[in-house]
């Protein structure tokens, strides 16, 4: 393996008095070294090992060509086509060569490991943990879903004093919603190039690589810096291990993120209301310990533009299901879809809920709750009941997180029948009457319906709410039968007032 001349200074800090590196100084260009023996030229991208008392006067030196010397080189060699490090002149060459060769052996030996696992497809567990050595720090592995799927560590296990990683690897979701809000991270989501995340969101800096395979981004490789400082070849060996990988795509495409469960393709041909195997759905329900016999609520969740921006619906989905037992949740169409099984839960529904919504509002989340039901016949109107809760509910109030499709039945009643005439031709004739009558005689008999309709006919209510006297009221009831051409005891007329002012409300709104 190749390696640069800022990783050798660093390698040989203690012996390294003076140095003149440029930009070929950060590449990995330089194969094992050559004894200087007499040349007239340096040739390009190769190394070479001196005594200064051997250099003659004046070199001919090719581009990214490089020296180490021993002791004060020549004023003529501080040039820029040279990359020269200047070792202490006590210091004796044939011990500093076994030096240097042993260097590029442990990165040869390195790369040879490299190699070995891309070409045997070994897993990213693997590769973290021959690089950890390389690198000094810990090596983790993240994927699109914010989970840490690799991660070699001094401590051999996933409990990261610092990253607080559980058993599986997951990030806390405290961190994930940090990630999402952070300007910074927002910038790097799609970085090309190796960059540090600076210490901002967590308590060190993070040397990082994103990589991608056809512009899908695959996972993250991640160096914090805990260990030890970063130094500047640490760039440049993570920036060789990313060309390593992107160059083998065929080990890269076994960890693109794996398509949804077997489950979560039937629920959705079920909610798209296309053909799907029954047998098959009744068996992995089956595996869940689940029944048609069972209570179910559906939930619909409306993820915030960072999560579809930074794709944490899966991360999500899996938070879910491991966090809050009989729930099986899967991502479609930008949002996250949810069943959970209500006869099976471990504790009171009650404070079930109240965590649920404790999750979806610290994830800047909208969600949408069907209303329960037995059985999953239903399971598309189920689907839908959840998705016209969100959308009603957050239309009507765009504050408010938690919508539940009981609150949304009657506005959506009211937008089926206005959807082929508008409300103005559905209201009651009972209602038309009055109106035409207060617009000609400036009267307000319609309000006092209302109002009256309102506290459920009661007439004493009625006259308490309108300032007025009972018997002013008992008088205007009166006219309002007259009017109207109704004795306001048929539940059907009722029925149809009801609506029509739910109808003028909406109209209003």
């Amino acid at each position: 393996m190749n390696l640069s001349l800022t990783l050798l200074k660093e390698k040989l800090a203690t012996l390294v008095k003076d140095d003149n590196i440029g930009i070929s100084g950060s590449l990995l260009h330089l194969a094992h070294p050559l004894f200087y023996a007499g040349q007239t030229c340096l040739d390009f991208h190769t190394l070479y090992i001196a005594d200064a008392e051997k250099l003659p006067p004046e070199l001919t030196f090719m581009p990214a060509s490089a020296l180490i010397c021993i002791g004060e080189p020549p004023p003529s060699y501080y040039n820029d086509a040279l990359e020269l490090l200047i070792i202490a002149d006590t210091t004796d060459i044939f011990e500093l060569s076994n030096v240097i060769h042993e260097i590029y052996d442990i990165y040869g030996n390195w790369n040879l490991k490299l190699l070995r696992c891309l070409r045997e497809k070994k897993s990213l567990q693997h590769l973290a943990d021959i690089s950890q050595p390389i690198l000094g720090n810990d090596m983790f592995v993240m994927n699109g879903d914010f989970y840490m799927v690799a991660h070699s560590t001094m401590h051999a296990s996933y409990d990261s004093p610092n990253l607080h990683l559980d058993e599986s690897g997951r990030i806390p979701i405290e961190q994930v919603n940090l990630f999402k809000n952070d300007a910074v991270y927002n910038k790097i989501k799609n970085e090309k190039d190796v960059f540090i995340y600076p210490a901002e969101v967590m308590p060190f800096r993070t040397l990082c690589k994103n990589i991608f395979l056809n512009d899908t981004f695959l996972f993250r490789i991640i160096v914090p810096e805990t260990a030890q400082p970063f130094s500047d070849s640490d760039s440049q060996i993570l920036e060789y291990l990313s060309q390593q990988l992107v160059q083998d795509p065929d080990y890269l495409a076994t960890f693109l993120r794996s398509k949804n469960s077997q489950l979560a393709t039937l629920l959705e041909h079920i909610m798209l209301g296309n053909a799907y195997n029954q047998t098959a759905f009744e068996k992995a329900l089956q595996q869940m310990g689940w029944s048609q016999t069972n209570r179910y609520c559906v939930v619909h969740i409306k993820p915030s533009s960072q999560d579809l921006y930074h794709t944490t619906t899966t991360y999500f989905c899996n938070v879910i299901m491991q966090d809050f037992r009989q729930t099986f949740a899967f991502s479609h169409n930008h949002s996250i879809l949810v069943i959970i099984n209500l006869d099976h839960l471990e504790e009171p529904r009650d404070g079930y809920f109240k965590k649920f919504n404790r999750l979806v509002k610290e994830g800047n989340f909208k969600v949408g709750y069907s209303n329960y039901a037995v059985g999953l016949n239903q399971l598309k109107e189920y689907f839908r009941e959840a998705e016209i809760a969100l959308e009603i509910g957050t239309r009507n109030d765009p504050t408010k997180a938690i919508h539940k499709f009981c609150d949304a039945v009657l506005p959506y009643m009211l937008n089926q029948i206005t959807a082929e005439l508008p409300g103005q031709l559905l209201l009651s004739p009972i209602l038309m009457r009055l109106q035409d009558y207060d617009q000609k005689n400036h009267s307000d008999y319609i309000h006092t319906l209302r109002v009256f309709l309102n506290n459920n006919q009661n007439a004493v209510q009625t006259a308490k709410d309108l300032f007025i006297h009972r018997a002013t009221i008992v008088y205007r009831l009166e006219r309002i039968k007259e009017i109207g051409q109704t004795d306001l005891k048929n539940k059907d007329d009722l029925l149809h007032l009801d609506l029509s002012f739910e109808l003028i409300q909406l109209a209003t709104n």
